[in-house]
């Protein structure tokens, strides 16, 4: 197909053309062509370019649907509402490095860590990955000796290990940013097994089953062009010659490499303090507390859904709500629709929860964060406390839980103050056993649910028939490692602090465009001839 530019008026992306859940996707192209006030028979080709689904109101749901038209002539420009010339997306290529500079060290196999490798390769380099838990076949035995027995790796877990925390989660892949890398990560996810429909879907995911299969795809293409991925490799620190960082110490010896990418993930808490030992400027940042909230996926989809629910060409329903209570936000976040309440800890005294989904949803049950956001202040505003507040609550959780338990409370019984005395059964491996969570959460947590608890329901009545679910900590890191317009430390040349452990990003997606454009910038001074 001839390049866009010499197509004039042949090319057109057509918005908001709308179809029923019944009706069959060839009747968007029929409905492009109307749009562009054209006969059908002039659509030479056209192609789907983003669906979403329109659940609002009681009129019947239906996908919304961006079409690309290409027609057998040249037409004006139709002057319609949502129309515009068809041109394709192209996400900036990776500088190529022509001089060697040795080969960039990447710590921690996180969204972040893998396309900051990714990238590296993209320009030419060979790097080296440490990764402190093991690659994902193995992982996944060790957390199922977790969630079965209770039998913690304090170095590979649901935190640790290949793919980072979202290996185990929905694999949500939303996008909110306007970086044109995420192009380049969504197309790679593809090429590495992720399904086509995640480059069309308005709110993608890939789901805990399908993201296992990504990670080896990834891992082969690593391995593939060079790179090398050390495994049961822990990043100890890092290593400083002249004011400037040349590479890790990990617990199986040195790492040299020109730069070092460091993407820990958000519970690498012992790394993060010996960087910050290091000189590494930190700071505070907030981030959110709560519990997840538990409810019969049947019931969400009706309510959501009305009389339309079950209908096959219904995804599974997600919900999303927020409150203001006084001077906190109280907001749904990593919504797991069929998915499954999971144990996320990474210490042996501490219980921390999350969401799980595979990538049919087909649990019974539906589960979300519901959290209130947490400052600074709310721990002393130390650079470094927000961890060790984090620990509080999750040691709290788990002396008053047990061993391989986790405490609930029935919604209408926190909002009553009272402790169930029965439970509904959950999606988690471990026992819920009835608990008072106002003894889980610091009171303002508590206080700021209870008081959007109400005006939640009120939108989402199935909510009052939920079962809360503790503790919820680990929302995002709480603290900053400093970098400047660059990406690096300001105060350690050669370090490049990416992803969400490093207080940047907030997702899969975002986190792996972070990575990329941290490498591209280094890249970029290399290529110019500039500093390291």
């Amino acid at each position: 197909m001839p390049p866009a530019e010499e197509q004039g008026g042949r090319r057109w992306v057509v918005s908001g053309v709308a179809l029923g859940l019944d009706e069959p996707p060839g009747l968007l192209a029929e409905r492009a062509a109307r749009s562009l006030g054209v006969q059908a028979w002039r659509v030479r080709s056209w192609r789907l370019l983003r669906r979403s689904l329109d659940a609002r109101g009681r009129r019947e749901p239906r996908l919304v649907c961006r079409v690309g038209v290409e027609l057998d002539e040249e037409i004006p420009g139709p002057g319609a509402p949502g129309v515009i010339p068809w041109t394709e997306p192209r996400a900036p290529v990776p500088p190529r490095v022509r001089v060697d500079p040795g080969r960039p060290v990447v710590v921690g196999a996180g969204p972040a860590g893998l396309f900051a490798a990714l990238r590296l390769v993209g320009c030419g380099l060979r790097p080296v990955v440490l990764e402190r838990g093991g690659p994902v076949e193995e992982r996944v035995r060790h957390v199922a000796a977790y969630w079965r027995r209770g039998e913690l790796n304090p170095e590979c877990n649901v935190a640790f290990g290949e793919g980072g925390a979202g290996a185990f989660s929905d694999g949500k892949l939303t996008y909110r940013g306007k970086d044109p890398r995420s192009l380049w990560v969504l197309d790679t996810l593809v090429a590495c097994g992720a399904p086509h429909e995640i480059l069309v879907d308005a709110r993608p995911h890939l789901g805990t089953d399908r993201l296992r299969r990504v990670l080896r795809g990834i891992r082969r293409r690593l391995l593939d062009a060079g790179a090398e991925i050390r495994f049961w490799t822990r990043a100890e620190g890092l290593r400083i010659a002249g004011g400037k960082v040349t590479g890790v110490d990990t617990a199986a010896g040195p790492v040299e490499g020109p730069a070092v990418f460091l993407a820990p993930g958000h519970s690498a808490r012992d790394l993060v303090r010996a960087v910050a030992g290091q000189g590494a400027v930190c700071e505070p940042k907030g981030f959110a507390v709560g519990v997840r909230v538990e409810v019969d996926q049947g019931d969400l989809d009706r309510c959501q859904y009305g009389r339309w629910a079950g209908h096959p060409g219904l995804p599974p329903a997600e919900f999303t709500v927020k409150a203001r209570a006084g001077d906190r936000d109280v907001y749904s976040f990593c919504m797991c629709p069929g998915g499954t309440v999971i144990p996320a800890g990474t210490e042996p005294d501490g219980l921390v929860v999350n969401g799980m989904s595979g990538s049919r949803r087909a649990g019974r049950r539906a589960n979300a964060a519901l959290v209130v956001t947490v400052r600074p202040g709310d721990w002393g505003g130390a650079a470094l406390g927000g961890m060790g507040w984090q620990r509080r609550w999750e040691r709290e959780a788990a002396r008053r839980a047990g061993r391989r338990r986790v405490p609930a409370q029935r919604v209408g019984d926190f909002l009553a103050g009272r402790p169930s005395r029965d439970l509904p059964p959950t999606s988690c491996p471990w026992e819920a056993v009835p608990a008072e969570l106002d003894r889980c959460l610091p009171g303002f947590v508590s206080r700021a649910l209870r008081e959007a608890l109400p005006r939640l329901i009120a939108r989402l009545p199935v909510l009052s028939g939920g079962v809360l679910i503790g503790v919820e900590t680990r929302t995002s890191s709480p603290v900053r490692i400093v970098r400047d317009a660059g990406l690096r430390s300001p105060e350690l040349p050669g370090l490049f602090p990416v992803g969400e452990g490093s207080g940047y990003a907030g997702g899969i997606v975002s986190a792996a465009v972070d990575g990329a454009r941290a490498v591209d910038a280094w890249a970029a001074g290399l290529a110019a001839g500039g500093a390291r």
